[in-house]
């Protein structure tokens, strides 16, 4: 099928999903000014009669027509053509150009409960139009979500209705209803397992998605009680008012949930302000409760640095620096950011010169010297930091004073005092010390207080990744902007962290 060209017009490049109804290519169209991308269903019937092709055909031109009236929606992939070729059916599609909501949805880590809101809130929305119009999507799931890299929004794809069409054809040659489930275990309600999908069948996956996102687990993962309900709210800590409504949202009964969208949104309407806090992680990474703690580690590092250098009056560049580490016996107290007492230790020698890091710096590669930076640092840790690519707490302590001053010296004077941790700890200052303003100026978090970067965990490579679309500003950083050194959400080792931190300063 690769370099296939369709209706003369749309050649295949590659294969982006297959299934047991279809099969979904990503293709460019040779007719228009430099090839666009868009997505080719493949629809194949596998029946060789000309009754039933016909058939088929008036039941995907319906389905077509549907779909063409729903991509009307700004967050729904239009639909540009439809067409048979050699007794097959494909449709034509809007490319978005983003990544799946799974990739964001990392096995294990929670999200916080006004991300999820929001997640929820987005989705409604898209729904909302497309109940209107008589639709059941049916196969509402993290995959199904995109996160449009253009604008940041969800939209939704992958709608049930080609399968659909292959459910009515299978009927037409059978001549006998067949009731086949159309969707995806785990997200699919008691009544969609048995192919009686009603309009409240995608509230409950919608709901299921939440859940997901609020707990790490798997939909499949989550047991029930003996009246058949979901058990899940002592995996995740959630307002009473959110909770009940995603209680309603998956109820098991069709009946006891919610009706229509609208009931829902009226409802989310009412929630008071939620957290954004990251909430812990049910696997080995796991997110301190304090929601200000990944803030506040920034802040305190820029001040450290800041402290030292006034105070030490050290010059990286020279080559005879030796530097004394004075490290704390005094745990951080974990309701408290107060600096532990200083007390002597041996000195630490530093040997590494960055030249890497320098190197990117000088060419204003700010994307590579961001990434370098972070390598440096779980290096200057020790080998299971770097190995892991997150910081353990038995090791953060070894990166000395001199590491972290010479990072910021060498992003400051690339930058003309624009980027690294004196820059940021200036707008630190300018904001009155309030982080939140700070991190708004810096544009790591919207007015709402969502974060505007986010990174995923990437097992192949043990490295925290910037999700496309929710990364930093590389082509032009605002002031104070880099380097994004806190890529691991769910640390938990934050409060050590901060207790080396503070030995850099006297």
């Amino acid at each position: 099928m690769l370099g296939k060209l369709l209706d003369r017009r749309y050649r295949i490049m590659k294969e982006l999903a297959e299934g047991g109804f279809s099969q979904t290519y990503l293709a460019e169209d040779t007719r228009l000014p430099k090839n666009p991308k868009c997505v080719v269903k493949h629809l194949n019937p596998t029946i060789d009669d000309p009754v039933f092709t016909q058939k088929a055909l008036e039941l995907f031109k319906a389905e077509a027509e549907t779909l063409q009236e729903l991509g009307r929606h700004d967050r729904i992939p239009q639909l540009y053509a439809y067409f048979q070729e050699n007794k097959e059916f494909y449709l034509v599609q809007e490319y978005i150009a983003g990544h799946p909501l799974s990739t964001e949805m990392v096995p294990g880590s929670q999200m916080a409960e006004a991300r999820v809101a929001q997640i929820v809130k987005e989705v409604l929305e898209i729904l909302q139009f497309v109940h209107h119009y008589n639709v059941i999507h049916r196969d509402i799931k993290p995959s199904n979500l995109i996160r449009r890299h253009s604008d940041g929004k969800l939209v939704l794809i992958d709608f049930g209705t080609v399968k659909q069409v292959q459910m009515e054809v299978a009927n037409a040659h059978h001549k006998a209803r067949v009731t086949l489930p159309i969707g995806t275990p785990g997200y699919m309600s008691y009544e969609q397992e048995r192919g009686q999908s009603v309009s409240c069948s995608d509230i409950y996956s919608l709901g299921m998605v939440a859940l997901q996102a609020l707990t790490g687990k798997h939909p499949s993962q989550f047991s029930r009680d003996r009246d058949n309900e979901i058990i899940w709210r002592n995996y995740a800590k959630v307002s009473r008012e959110f909770a009940a409504i995603l209680d309603r949202m998956i109820r098991c009964n069709p009946r006891d949930r919610y009706q229509t969208v609208d009931e829902v949104i009226k409802d989310m309407a009412k929630l008071p302000k939620l957290s954004t806090a990251s909430p812990r992680i049910t696997d080995d990474r796991e997110v301190p409760p304090n929601p200000w703690l990944l803030p506040s580690a920034i802040a305190f590092l820029i001040i450290a640095t800041g402290s030292y250098l006034l105070v030490t009056g050290w010059n990286p560049l020279r080559s005879d620096n030796s530097l004394t580490i004075k490290p704390s016996s005094t745990p951080l107290p974990s309701s408290s950011l107060e600096a532990p007492s200083p007390q002597a230790v041996p000195a630490v020698p530093v040997d590494r010169n960055y030249a890497q890091l320098r190197s990117y710096l000088a060419a204003k590669d700010w994307k590579e010297a961001d990434n370098e930076t972070y390598l440096s640092l779980l290096k200057a840790a020790g080998n299971q930091s770097y190995n892991d690519g997150s910081f353990h707490p038995d090791e953060f302590k070894q990166i000395s004073c001199a590491d972290l001053v010479l990072i910021d010296q060498l992003w400051t004077q690339a930058s003309n005092g624009k980027l690294g941790l004196s820059a940021q700890k200036k707008l630190y200052t300018a904001n009155d010390k309030d982080i939140r303003k700070t991190y708004e100026s810096m544009g790591w978090i919207n007015s709402s207080g969502e974060s505007a970067i986010e990174t995923a965990y990437n097992r192949q490579t043990s490295r925290w990744d910037y999700l496309e679309g929710r990364q930093p500003n590389f082509k032009s950083p605002p002031t104070g902007h880099l380097p994004f050194l806190l890529r691991d959400p769910a640390n938990k080792n934050l409060e050590k962290i901060i207790a080396v931190l503070y030995r850099c300063s006297s």
